[in-house]
């Protein structure tokens, strides 16, 4: 029906047959109004006004239109039925305003109306009690004033004319879209018949017996066994029948009225009271039952994936009463033990679970289960039907009554018999693999080491040759002699490099922290650049000022951090590019340096100071796939690889180390092409400071 009524042309066409339907329902209830009464006895126009607004759900455009239809239409049904047209007008104008409060208040908050819960129906009686209370107030002001009727007897009577109206017709708006609880089958028409054939009987003519209950028994039965759209059906069967009878002096509410003298306006208000009754019994009736299926419906799906999930879990799941028997496993468990899960239940868990030994504990443990506190973990070896061993942890936690007493233990098991094997197998690999690392590391040191003693002779007898000791040289000789220095010494820088990374590798980075000038440690550094870049067309700048820079450092692992950089940048920048290295001291976040072994307080400044080593280039720069990783050992970027640049990888691994072993930070900026900047940000000791 809400797909039908997506449409503007179909809800405008929908729209206006209700609206047909609110006049010719309107007048006729003005011509069946009682002798002698002001009103109609029942005003379905209302509750057919209702339904439409209700199924036509939160849109408010859509609702303001068929308002003011409603405006237009109940004015001219009370006009062809027979009233004053400013009499009629001013219902209409009540009509719709009544119409427009019930939407409004079950559509609050943008939801679409439905009964599928108490509240849905507590909104709905609310709802059309003060729609009925609007429509009551405004009508009894129109009769007293343009009637010269009485206000009172009019405004209780048309209230519930048209509460009835709203809670007996309404509902069918929301039905029509409420999904059919089951198949139209054979009960439901014996059903259907019987409510219509006892509602003719209590309200036919003659009957006088206060017999108006009977109805309310097979609206009963509709309300327990079918859904909302048989129920709402029904309910309008009713409410046209009894009102029909009652206009025409059937029933027992007209015998009354012919009989004990009662005013028209009060057998009027006495059948509203009926379908009123009537209604509020029945949706309450539906709505309970339409809780009830959901729910048995919810606990349906959620017991089949609970026993879904028990069966195909790999853990093992027992429940035990406070008995100490099973109540409960799923097929894991039981194909630990070896036996069917049907078998199992009912017996005692003591005696059931295999285990390996201490049987006696376990039969302690479960008696009186309920009065005894239960670990929440523990392990149990088992022995499967196969004989194999199996090592359980399990997690045992309590369900408990409506009361809070412990009601059954539910035990989780899991079988780590495989894990702690795989856990044992990793700690001897890691056991393996940290000797070997040793066995590297030791290699490595010991080899550095034997180098390094005949390298420093080659060096010292290469220094000899170039002084002349075993006569001059020629210009020949001068060269081959110039490159076996050179690569010696940059073999040795490379031992150096070996024996420092074994130390750090090791743990064993000893600074020797104290008092130094960084910026006279940056000036050597800058002096040792000199034969790395005299041959190169590079624009070399310093910016250091001569003032100290003091810093808690060790003066030889600065330089080799600050020379390091800067041969970097010398190698990754091709000629025509510059060299720049400065040195500042300002506020930072540097963490503290690391306290000297001699005891030596290594903080920094009070007021957060930190000196900062700058070295920038204008060189090939490095890829920002790569600026994480150029701090690792032995790591060299693509572009270095693919422009044959020499190196090991090792010079940035070492100088990241010692700047941390400083209590420091190192950063990189860099782009391909747009060179790199280096930061290495230290401590400043307080100005002052103790050497």
């Amino acid at each position: 029906m809400t797909t039908f009524l997506s449409s503007r042309r179909a809800w405008g066409a929908t729209a206006l047959a209700v609206l047909l339907g609110v006049v010719v329902l309107g007048a006729t209830a003005v011509k069946f109004a009682p002798p002698g009464s002001s009103v109609a006895v029942w005003w379905p126009a209302a509750g057919l006004a209702v339904a439409f607004l209700l199924v036509s759900g939160p849109d408010r455009r859509r609702a303001a239109v068929f308002v003011a239809g409603v405006l237009v239409a109940s004015g001219l049904a009370n006009y062809y039925g027979g009233r004053p047209p400013l009499v009629a007008a001013a219902f209409g104008v009540a009509n719709a305003l009544e119409a427009f409060v019930v939407h409004r208040l079950m559509t609050r908050g943008g939801r679409r109306p439905r009964l599928a819960s108490m509240d849905d129906l507590f909104r709905l009686l609310a709802a059309a009690l003060a729609g009925a209370l609007t429509f009551g107030v405004l009508a009894g002001l129109v009769v007293t004033v343009g009637l010269h009727s009485t206000f009172f007897p009019t405004a209780y009577a048309v209230t519930a004319s048209h509460a009835a109206a709203v809670l007996v017709i309404g509902p069918l708006g929301i039905a029509v879209v409420t999904p059919r609880v089951r198949a139209f089958g054979l009960e439901d028409v014996a059903q259907m018949v019987l409510v219509v054939g006892v509602t003719l009987w209590v309200f036919r003519q003659g009957q006088g017996l206060p017999l108006a209950f009977l109805p309310l028994p097979t609206l009963a039965w509709a309300a327990t066994r079918q859904g909302l759209r048989a129920v709402a059906a029904q309910l309008i069967t009713v409410g046209v029948l009894a009102v029909y009878g009652t206009s025409t002096g059937g029933g027992p509410f007209a015998f009354a009225g012919t009989r004990a003298d009662v005013r028209p306006e009060t057998v009027g208000a006495l059948t509203q009271a009926f379908l009123v009754t009537a209604a509020i019994t029945t949706l309450s009736l539906a709505v309970a039952s339409t809780q009830r299926r959901r729910a048995i419906a919810e606990l349906r799906t959620e017991g089949q994936f609970t026993a879904v999930v028990l069966d195909t879990a790999a853990t093992a799941i027992v429940v035990v009463d406070t008995e100490g028997r099973i109540g409960r496993l799923n097929r894991t468990a039981a194909s630990w033990i070896g036996r069917h899960e049907d078998e199992l239940v009912g017996l005692e868990a003591a005696q059931t679970f295999p285990i390996a030994e201490g049987r006696d504990a376990l039969v302690r443990r479960f008696a009186g289960l309920r009065d005894h506190d239960f670990p929440e973990t523990d392990e149990q070896e088992w022995v499967t039907p196969e004989g194999r061993r199996r090592n359980i942890v399990w997690s045992n936690r309590w369900l408990t009554d409506e009361l809070g007493r412990r009601s059954h233990l539910v035990k989780t098991g899991v079988d780590v018999t495989e894990s702690r094997a795989a856990l044992e197998r990793e700690r001897r690999v890691v056991e393996e693999l940290t000797a070997l690392d040793q066995t590297k590391n030791d290699f490595v040191s010991s080899v550095s080491h034997e180098l390094r003693t005949p390298l420093a002779s080659v060096l010292g007898y290469t220094e000899m040759l170039e002084d002349g000791a075993a006569g001059e040289l020629t210009s020949r000789q001068g060269e081959l002699v110039a490159r076996i220095d050179r690569n010696g010494r940059r073999l040795l820088e490379l031992i150096e490099d070996l024996l420092v990374n074994s130390r750090i590798e090791s743990g064993q980075l000893d600074l020797d922290l104290r008092r130094c000038d960084l910026a006279d440690v940056v000036a050597h550094a800058w002096d040792g650049l000199r034969p790395l870049s005299e041959r190169r067309d590079l624009d070399l700048s310093i910016d250091v000022d001569r003032k100290p820079v003091w810093v808690r450092g060790d003066p030889a692992a600065l330089e080799r951090v600050t020379m390091n950089l800067l041969s970097n940048a010398v190698k990754f920048t091709p000629d025509g590019g510059s060299v720049e290295v400065s040195l500042e001291v300002g506020n930072g976040h540097a963490a503290p340096a690391r306290t000297a072994s001699d005891g030596v307080d290594g903080s920094a400044a009070p007021d957060g100071r930190c000196a900062r080593l700058v070295v920038r280039d204008s060189g090939i720069g490095i890829p920002s796939a790569d600026l994480e990783k150029v701090f690792r050992r032995f790591y060299r970027s693509k572009t270095a690889t693919d422009q044959a640049i020499q190196g090991t990888g090792l010079g940035l691994s070492i100088v990241r180390a010692i700047v941390e072993g400083h209590g420091g930070t190192i950063e990189v900026v860099s782009a391909p092409g747009a060179g790199a900047t280096f930061t290495v940000t230290l401590p400043a000791l307080p100005v002052g400071a103790a050497s």
